[in-house]
């Protein structure tokens, strides 16, 4: 029965959209599994199944590429070795860069603020484009901005963990992700001319629009 979940989900993501190719594992399709058993017994998988099975694929392969990363921030103070956060950064980009179309449309940042995010906390925010021996050059830990990107990672991670687990596709659609830049000025950690951590007031002055904030 495994077997023919994995045929199943794999042939099926692929018809619902021609440009999404992935390898589907043995994890995601345990993860499935559970959702569509009772649909194939009966012989009736719905689009909405589908979707989430598709979703909850792409959903995992991000949380598992960006967990590496979540866990360096924390571990910043022993986590010195550059080809350790390189291989975790050309993991994390590859996932994003290959799971973009699955991803709602307002969560097209993604990359370039996890990029800004590492680049501002260590240096490594582009370590998937240079060589190794760069990576060390430019390996320049920053405490605040560490604490910063941890943060930021944290809330990345359970907007997907969210829209993974949502079962409207709707209601998925609707899960925002801030940008990191965006998330800095709304909670009140940097704001551009003003700093890090600017006061109440001064911050009330410059901020426009509604927040986004989750």
């Amino acid at each position: 029965m495994p077997v023919l979940h994995g045929a199943l989900e794999q042939r099926e993501c692929r018809k619902s959209d021609a440009g999404f190719a992935r390898e589907v594992t043995m994890t995601d399709v345990v993860s499935a599994a559970g959702s569509l058993s009772a649909a194939l017994v009966s012989g009736k998988v719905t689009q909405s199944q589908l979707r989430w099975s598709c979703r909850h694929a792409s959903g995992t392969a991000l949380i598992h590429s960006l967990l590496p990363i979540s866990r360096l921030l924390q571990q910043w103070e022993i986590a010195t070795d550059t080809a350790t956060w390189a291989t975790a950064v050309i993991n994390c980009m590859t996932t994003v860069q290959t799971e973009r179309s699955a991803m709602p449309r307002q969560w097209a940042h993604l990359e370039s603020s996890l990029r800004a995010a590492l680049g501002e906390a260590n240096g490594l925010g582009q370590a998937d484009r240079i060589w190794l021996d760069d990576c060390r050059e430019f390996f320049n830990p920053d405490r605040l901005w560490i604490d910063f990107a941890a943060d930021y990672l944290s809330l990345v991670l359970a907007g997907v963990g969210y829209w993974r687990e949502e079962s409207s596709t709707r209601g998925a659609g609707r899960i925002r992700i801030p940008s990191f830049d965006r998330w800095l000025q709304e909670t009140g950690r940097y704001f551009p001319g003003l700093g890090t951590w600017p006061s109440p007031e001064t911050l009330r002055k410059h901020r426009v629009g509604r927040s986004i904030l989750p």
